[in-house]
This record gives structure tokens, sequence and C-alpha cells, in this order.
């Protein structure tokens, strides 16, 4: 006896879609029943579709056949457009994998000239630590700074006396101008 199940559960069992099912129901090859939106079919109805020198030469019957070979199908119109995007598949997947093992070359070169290039920063900035003049430690707060005891241009000097000694000038000049009693 053969059992009834549903077009999808049969498409499943053989190997099939479910649209190969209904559009055998629609083109009357296969019989069914529609109950609600699903259509239920007999097994042994689609295995005599899918394999039928198989079937008949071997005495299976469809209760015995639990699954087939997608291979074994017919080919359909699902199953030849099924397999002309495989093609196209492993092109992408070649060209994807060329791509990216050409990135990775690129990943590579880029990171070893980023570590020639910091190898030779440190190189320049030792460099420059050598050529620096040596800086005494930072002072602790509240230390007096030592004093200075190298010499001073005469400009440097001149230029802190600078404005006392016009202050002093302009003092002695208005008192000359005016002069006052004591001055005399």
């Amino acid at each position: 006896m053969s059992s009834i199940v549903s077009a999808n559960e049969a498409a499943h069992r053989f190997g099939l879609s479910e649209k190969t099912v209904r559009r055998w129901i629609a083109s009357g090859k296969l019989k069914a029943d529609k109950s609600g939106r699903a259509y239920r079919v007999l097994l042994s109805e689609v295995a005599t579709l899918v394999e039928p020198d198989t079937a008949h030469q071997s005495g299976l019957t469809p209760d015995t056949v639990q699954t087939a070979d997608i291979g074994s199908a017919p080919p359909t119109a699902d199953s030849r457009s099924g397999m002309s995007g495989i093609a196209e598949l492993v092109a992408l997947v070649d060209r994807l994998h060329a791509e990216s093992s050409s990135h990775a070359a690129a990943a590579a070169m880029w990171q070893e000239r980023a570590g020639t290039l910091a190898d030779r920063l440190a190189a320049a900035e030792s460099k420059l630590l050598a050529l620096a003049p040596p800086q005494s430690p930072p002072e602790a707060p509240g230390a007096v700074p030592p004093v200075d005891s190298t010499p001073r241009p005469l400009a440097d000097r001149f230029r802190t006396w600078a404005p006392w000694v016009l202050l002093v000038a302009i003092l002695v000049v208005a008192l000359m101008v005016g002069q006052p009693a004591w001055v005399r």
C-alpha cells in the first residue's frame, strides 16, 4: 500500500524541488488531491515519474524507496538552470580567491614598508637625542632654581637695566629744570 504525502514531502524524498512536483500536477502527469493550499500525492506515482525504468525492473515499490540521488532524477528545467549557475559560482569563487590573494600580498608589502619606516624613525629619533644638549632633571615643586653663573653679554644686561636708567635720567632732568632750592 502506497502512502499519501504532501507535494513538498514527496519532492524532498525523491530529491526534487516542490516546483517540479507542482508542475507535474498542473500538467496532469501526477494525480493529486488538494486540501487547503497543499497538494497530497501518492508516493508510488511520484516514484513512477522519477524512475520509470528502475522501479519496474528491480521490483522496488515506492514504499521501500526512502530517498533518491539528485543525479537519478530526469533533467528538468529546474535542475538544468541550477546546474548552469554552478559554473558561474565556481568562476566567481575563483575570481574572489585571486582578488583576496592579491590583497593579502599588498597587505604584506605595506606591513613590511611600515616596519621599515618605523625602524628608520627610531634611528632618526636616537640621532636627534644624541645631538640635543643634556637636560637637567625636572625640579621638585618649591625648590629654589640654581643660580646661573655664566656671564651675560652687555646687551642683555642693558635690557634689564634700561628702564631704571631711564627713570633716573628723567628725574635728574626734571629736578634740574625746576631747580628746587635743595638742588642748588
